[in-house]
């Protein structure tokens, strides 16, 4: 491919996104919008982030957020309907408060670097309030499990062909795979290439992701609704099915990442035990085999000098732990010293990827590497209680009641979402995912669906329920008696009116 795009088909990309905002703003099927912004998320933005060059890109996705959630927000208030908050929306505006509080933060980086931490902090905030309002049926909790699927996959396919090329070959993809590939620009020193046995640098795959393993992040939120729609009788589809589901395994056994790795096997393992625990354990442990046999057989068809084999040696439970201590172990004993020495935080916009519109990224030498030390230096600890009280009570609603859901169905869904849920703040150690596409947007929207699902729904009364327990309902017999006496008034015409 040749570096960057021409000023033909830059135009016509502006043309057809321009129509997109249009279209998300006027849309009324508002579950509809965010279908199409999950798969923009899935299968456009990090490509397109990385084959265009620029991080102002990235807005995009926000542009398609406000639009949805402003045209939302106009046509409940033009129809005079009522606006609720979700039952965590305490947690999630004490969350924002706090982030804007941190922007005038003394320590602080500066308006224009804070403005865009903020940003990072809070761009996917609506998709909490819009997936409370507007998931609330079945074939809508369903279609958003398709659409993971199909990103998933998709991202496994295009992560395979990178596996193929060579750094260079990649590298001529765009300005974004280039400098991350070389450690150019922004990430001087932090080239994203692996090492084959004999020293020689080789790809480590993005998929359609902005960062390496970008397909196996995306496959650790996809696989547990793969599961569902396996195991599902009403859904099964294997015509369909079939192909997703080797796409999905291409994007795990290609990840260049350890993390996004073990993710996946994380929501695996955290989806098998919570449809065991809501009364499928037969169907849970069924899914998790055939997944296993896929994932083993795809593993073997790579090849023995595929770069994927040697690196997934690493994640076998004997070396993950040696592993992730050798590679994170010092961020991780970092987190003491920051909480006691920044208590206040020091600022939005100080690490990630906010410091890097002025050329300069990490400047202090802070190490924002993990989640936690992430949140503790831009929000401080107050920041970082409230974002572990929404994860925890998140995790303990999915763990607590999807149990008692009725329908069988429906409790394989939200487990199905739920899953990742843990992967994420495990996941958590390894890098900032609540401010990373894909972990970001799912986990608002995700708070916002289980906020309905597993709160709202069990304090509503069952519809059409009698009265008293297997009982009629008493005849009204009030009007009877009224109507017999205005009788003799009519017969007389006293009052007689029509």
């Amino acid at each position: 491919m040749n570096e960057g795009i021409g000023l033909g088909p830059a135009l016509v990309i502006a043309v057809a996104f321009c129509l997109l905002v249009a279209w998300c703003f006027t849309h009324r099927r508002v579950d509809r919008s965010l279908a199409v912004l999950a798969l923009y998320l899935g299968l456009l933005d990090g490509y397109l982030k990385l084959r265009i060059g620029s991080q102002a890109l990235s807005l995009g996705r926000d542009v398609l957020i406000v639009a949805i959630a402003a045209g939302a927000l106009l046509r409940t208030v033009y129809s005079r309907h009522s606006l609720p908050l979700p039952p965590l929306a305490g947690l999630v505006l004490a969350f924002a408060a706090v982030v804007l509080v941190e922007l005038f933060n003394p320590s602080g980086p500066g308006m224009l670097q804070g403005l865009a931490g903020v940003r990072s902090h809070l761009e996917f905030v609506p998709l909490f309030f819009l997936g409370y309002a507007f998931v609330r049926r079945e074939s809508q909790v369903r279609i958003l499990v398709f659409i993971l699927v199909i990103c998933a996959a998709a991202g496994g396919v295009v992560a395979l062909l990178q596996s193929w090329l060579t750094p260079e070959q990649l590298a001529q993809w765009g300005p974004g795979y280039r400098d991350r590939i070389y450690g150019a620009g922004a990430l001087e020193g932090a080239g994203r290439v692996g090492f084959d046995a004999s020293g020689n640098p080789v790809v480590r795959p993005f998929g359609l992701g902005s960062e390496v393993g970008g397909a196996a992040a995306m496959a650790a939120l996809a696989l547990p609704g793969l599961l569902v729609l396996m195991i599902n009788k009403s859904t099964r589809r294997p015509l369909i099915l079939g192909p997703l589901a080797i796409g999905i395994a291409l994007a795990v056994v290609t990840s260049g990442s350890r993390a996004a790795t073990v993710a996946v096997f994380l929501s695996a393992l955290a989806f098998g035990i919570m449809a065991a625990v809501s009364k499928n354990a037969f169907r849970a442990i069924a899914g998790l085999a055939v997944a296993s046999v896929l994932l083993y057989g795809v593993f073997v068809q790579l090849g023995p000098d595929n770069p994927a084999k040697n690196r997934a040696q690493s994640v076998t439970p004997d070396n993950v732990v040696t592993t992730f201590s050798q590679e994170r172990g010092s961020s991780v004993r970092l987190f003491g010293t920051y909480a006691l020495e920044y208590p206040l935080g020091v600022g939005v916009g100080t690490l990630g990827a906010a410091a890097s519109i002025t050329g300069r990224p990490n400047i202090t030498g802070l190490n924002g590497e993990t989640l936690w030390n992430f949140l503790v230096l831009e929000t401080g600890l107050a920041g970082l209680a409230i974002m572990l009280a929404l994860i925890i009570r998140l995790l303990w609603l999915a763990v607590t009641r999807i149990r008692r859901v009725v329908d069988p169905a429906m409790r394989l869904y939200l487990a199905a979402l739920a899953a990742p849920l843990f992967s994420l703040a495990i996941s958590g150690f390894a890098g900032p995912t609540t401010v990373s596409v894909p972990f970001g947007p799912y986990l608002w929207l995700v708070a916002g669906v289980l906020s309905y699902w597993l709160i709202t729904v069990p304090r509503q009364p069952p519809a059409n329920s009698p009265p008293h327990r297997g009982r009629p309902e008493p005849r009204q017999r009030p009007s009877a008696p009224r109507a017999r006496a205005t009788r003799p008034r009519a017969r007389s015409g006293a009052g007689d009116l029509c």
